[in-house]
């Protein structure tokens, strides 16, 4: 799988506002690229050779997830999961939902999934890779983070896309 290719793979966490004239979502924030501009524009990438990072790059603005964590987060917040359907999320209600799970959350880890496989169906093998303990904890803060960020520069929503 190529990098340009990953990101169809998952959901990025994003704030927003609305653009009346262009009538789209537009994000306040933007990471940038990890890895400088040569690593995105070829097509092969020697083996040998690590890609240079971007200093500009913001990693706390770069929320990604598999489709699958990302409708389980959502649903740990009491959001409904079939996110492609549904417009985005007013940022206030956001962070103090986000808030209020944090709090309830002090000193309580979410608990360890482990990893698990399913051969049903005689088709191909499904493995789930689990879930860290305080993989919840770590994701929502960082997403509560990322919304107030979003807030002082303007965003009125978030969403999963």
């Amino acid at each position: 799988m190529r990098a340009q290719e990953f990101v169809k793979e998952g959901m990025g966490f994003h704030a927003a506002t609305f653009d009346k004239e262009k009538n789209q979502w537009d994000m306040t924030l933007d990471s940038g690229d990890r890895y400088e501009k040569d690593f995105y524009n070829r097509r092969d990438w020697p083996y040998d050779k690590d890609p240079k990072d971007n200093p500009e790059y913001k990693p706390q603005w770069d929320i990604h997830l598999s489709n699958h964590n990302a409708r389980e987060v959502m649903a740990e917040l009491g959001y409904p999961t079939d996110l492609e359907d549904q417009s985005p999320f007013p940022i206030d209600e956001f962070i103090a939902k986000s808030t209020q799970w944090l709090q309830k959350a002090i000193g309580k880890p979410s608990p360890e999934e482990p990893t698990t496989v399913d051969r049903s169906g005689g088709g191909a093998t499904m493995y789930s890779g689990g879930k860290p303990e305080g993989y919840y904890n770590r994701v929502i803060k960082m997403m509560n983070q990322m919304a107030r960020d979003g807030k002082k520069h303007g965003a009125t929503h978030v969403y999963m896309a």
